[in-house]
């Protein structure tokens, strides 16, 4: 015999929903606030959405989403309660404290504050001075820093600098396809007497002969397409000297659902890289105020409530540590002649079609 409760379950409490819901019962919220509540992509998550308000469980007043009497009655049939916040009230699960690397971190915002501002032509979007040193202390820890050669593809965040202001690398390489980005790395570089070579770089170009397996380190933060993810990783891997060199690089669950990470999950196992690491929400991205509302962006144009501008750094991703335990086998090597598509599919909500 069918278990109805266990049916209905299934149905109405998916994960995605049980997340909104308990999370919309410790007070309404708006689509920022929500998004980093839950799992699923963005797409879904609004799908979802408004599954719930059809139901009755949720309702929509102005920018807010706020759970109803139904809403609550459905959680605590199930023994559910309203969000807690687990985190530590400190490092917000981030772990790494950038006043570790003080000096340096002093040094950077003075640097990133003149920076080039980012741009949709490249889908750019920057995490804070804090989370770069952050990213250093994580490599730093893991060995992957001190006398190693490091490979950067795509740096509008200026990460690279950081690396190069500890001392610690040999060698920091740094390819972007914003001459903006470049022209001023170079000037930082040579400023602060920085061993920084900055080379303006299309990924969808193959990768010249002389950086080919001559890279201890790789750090990229590629497009969320498979095709991009797919790209830039085979660039990143095709710069690694062998077995035992590592790799960093970021990947949302807003643009990317569980078929995307298992396709990317395969691809790095088909180069050799396997996953040792994974810090979740580590990245969080300077993606705040009026901007956002006037780039065209999916999420803000299918939101299914008014959209404020965000106040909070509400787009993040996890940050993921690879290592290649074999000989290097990237998925593509030649040049490629790719469109638009590049940047853009039908999970993509957080770039300019």
């Amino acid at each position: 015999m069918i278990d109805l409760k266990i049916l209905t379950w299934e149905v109405v409490m998916d994960r995605t929903s049980l997340q909104i819901l308990r999370a919309v019962w410790k007070k309404p919220l708006d689509v920022w606030e929500l998004v980093i509540m839950q799992d699923n992509d963005i797409k879904n998550t609004y799908e979802t959405l408004n599954s719930l308000k059809d139901k009755g469980l949720i309702e929509y007043s102005k920018n807010k989403i706020k759970i109803t009497e139904k809403g609550i009655d459905e959680l605590i049939k199930e023994n559910a309660i309203p969000y807690i916040d687990t985190k530590c009230e400190y490092c917000r699960g981030k772990i790494y404290d950038p006043k570790n690397f003080k000096e340096i971190l002093d040094v950077f915002k003075e640097i990133f504050a003149n920076r080039p501002m980012e741009t949709t032509e490249f889908d750019q979007g920057v995490v804070s001075e804090e989370n770069s040193v952050r990213r250093l202390e994580f490599v730093y820890e893991r060995g992957d820093l001190e006398g190693r050669e490091i490979f950067f593809l795509g740096d509008d965040d200026l990460t690279s600098i950081v690396f190069a202001l500890s001392k610690m690398p040999k060698r920091v390489v740094v390819f972007d396809v914003d001459r903006r980005i470049i022209e001023y790395i170079k000037e930082v570089s040579k400023k602060y007497n920085l061993n920084i070579e900055a080379y303006e770089y299309n990924a969808s170009n193959k990768l010249d002969e002389k950086f080919v397996n001559k890279f201890d380190t790789f750090l990229t933060d590629p497009v969320e397409t498979v095709k991009g993810m797919r790209l830039f990783l085979s660039r990143c891997v095709q710069s690694l000297k062998g077995k035992g060199a590592a790799g960093y690089f970021g990947l949302s669950h807003f643009e990317s659902s569980l078929k995307k990470w298992y396709e990317i999950e395969r691809d790095l196992l088909e180069m050799n890289l396997v996953i040792t690491d994974m810090l979740r929400d580590f990245n969080e991205y300077l993606l705040v105020g009026e901007r956002i509302l006037h780039e065209g962006y999916y999420v803000v144009e299918k939101s299914p409530v008014e959209v404020l501008p965000p106040t909070i750094s509400w787009y993040r991703s996890t940050f993921i540590r690879v290592e290649l335990i074999d000989t290097a086998k990237p998925k593509i090597v030649e040049s490629v002649s790719w469109d638009r598509s590049l940047y853009f599919d039908d999970e993509t909500y957080v770039v300019r079609p």
